[in-house]
């Protein structure tokens, strides 16, 4: 089976200390991949370049604030996910960050667990919608058969990542001939 890039995180924030903070966290207790700018004005730029799934951003910087950076994300359009950590916390920006498209928002100091559980809860929405539009294009497939066939080749290579790359194991929970399955997973390396 093909592995997947690991989920990729951009934290912004003008204090050196606190992204090394976020650095530190998200490397030792996630699988993501994260990468750090103290200079928001280079995000645009940033974001053209590589494919982020989440950005974290304080809410206070100079050049562009974080709601600023937040309306430039979500009227772009590139599908990244968005938490502001702040601490100049209010019920007005809190308000103002949900309300403009962020998932999240963290007031400091916060807990590394609150991160964690932050950053855990943005990925997990991001792979389940991933995996629906997947499944909404194997819905616009025509005729049924080519459908079947790519449902197939999806629920299996899932299967496969289940059972940790056990083919007795995915041949004996799908219920599919051995053939059929080696076919399968075969065509998804």
């Amino acid at each position: 089976m093909k592995s997947e890039k690991p989920m990729k995180i951009l934290a912004v924030d003008n204090e050196i200390h606190m992204l090394k903070l976020l650095e530190r966290i998200i490397s030792e207790k996630t699988p993501y991949d994260i990468e750090t700018t103290n200079n928001v004005l280079e995000v645009p730029e940033m974001i053209k370049e590589s494919k982020y799934d989440l950005i974290i951003s304080d809410l206070k910087m100079p050049g562009m604030d974080g709601l600023e950076l937040l309306q430039y994300v979500v009227e772009r359009g590139g599908g990244e996910e968005f938490i502001i950590i702040t601490a100049f916390g209010s019920f007005d920006t809190s308000n103002n960050a949900m309300e403009g498209g962020a998932f999240d928002y963290i007031t400091k100091p916060f807990r590394k667990e609150q991160i964690i559980a932050a950053v855990n809860r943005v990925m997990k929405f991001k792979t389940a919608q991933k995996e629906l539009d997947e499944m909404l294009e194997i819905f616009k497939s025509r005729p049924f058969e080519s459908a079947q066939v790519e449902f197939e080749s999806q629920y299996i290579k899932r299967l496969f990542d289940e059972c940790g790359g056990e083919i007795e194991m995915v041949i004996k929970l799908s219920g599919l001939a051995r053939e059929r399955v080696e076919e399968l997973i075969g065509g998804a390396r």
